[in-house]
């Protein structure tokens, strides 16, 4: 991790009584099966930091389920300096204060230095929202952690770009996901991310107000706050798709060889 120390997996033991057993996959189902919202427009800190360097962006964002994201990091007065909107397999960057705009695909490596390959593209609303995608998901072990009084669940998925690595997710006394952690076939911390500070939404769950996002398979740890939620309705999907002004010299991102 580029950040600092390592974080360490978390110390679990396996729920063996029947009944016990039962009533943590009951806690799970409902976290998987609870209405939730499926966009969000809102303002955000975004920070970075790596190899004891960081820095921190004020932003606006909106983003709805699948996939879609509208990201401006501001100046002071409000005006955006780079506009990210991504939409489909596709991405437009445009940098406006060197008047550079930049298309591409999401699954460039640019991308998966912060977006790893083994999360699903389709999946980034729930790793935004604090939510997990159950299809094609499958509980492997129930497990208990007392000292923080978490419920912990060892999950795969059947298919996919993460088939076969394990997970591990923490559900706290709300029911509200507090880690997501990815681990490689050689047991290794590859993604997590740990959320805190949920506020309510007009559904069942609520939204996470702190993201904090690292692992090995990033070039830096990440952290999103949002400072201030505008609202949670549908966003029209024109929104995400950003365009370059005419003056403005386009490159195309491609895979170095």
């Amino acid at each position: 991790m580029l950040g600092g120390c390592a974080a360490k997996p978390p110390e679990t033991m396996e729920i063996s009584n029947s009944t016990e057993r039962k009533q943590a996959e009951s806690k799970l189902t409902q976290f998987l099966n609870q209405s939730c919202v499926t966009a969000i427009d809102c303002d955000v800190q975004f920070s970075w930091q790596a190899y004891g360097q960081g820095k921190t962006f004020s932003a606006t964002m909106q983003a709805m389920q699948p996939s879609s994201l509208r990201f401006a990091i501001i100046d002071p007065l409000g005006r955006p300096l780079i506009l990210l909107g991504a939409h489909g397999n596709r991405f437009t960057l445009t940098d406006n204060k060197k008047s550079i705009g930049y298309t591409g695909t999401m699954d460039l490596d640019v991308v998966r230095k912060f977006l790893p390959e083994f999360i699903p593209q389709d999946d980034l609303f729930y790793w935004l929202s604090g939510q997990v995608n159950s299809k094609n998901m499958q509980t492997i072990s129930s497990r208990v952690d007392t000292k923080e009084n978490l419920s912990w669940y060892e999950v795969m998925y059947t298919s996919g770009s993460s088939k076969d690595m394990k997970q591990m997710l923490a559900l706290n006394e709300k029911n509200q996901l507090v880690r997501h952690i990815v681990f490689d076939k050689d047991d290794d911390m590859q993604f997590e991310a740990k959320y805190s500070e949920y506020v309510k939404t007009p559904r069942a769950c609520s939204w996470p107000s702190r993201i904090e996002f690292s692992g090995d398979a990033l070039q830096a740890d990440l952290t999103l706050v949002f400072s201030e939620i505008v609202n949670f309705n549908p966003i029209d999907k024109k929104r995400f798709q950003v365009s370059i002004p005419p003056h403005f010299e386009v490159r195309k991102v491609v895979n170095e060889r």
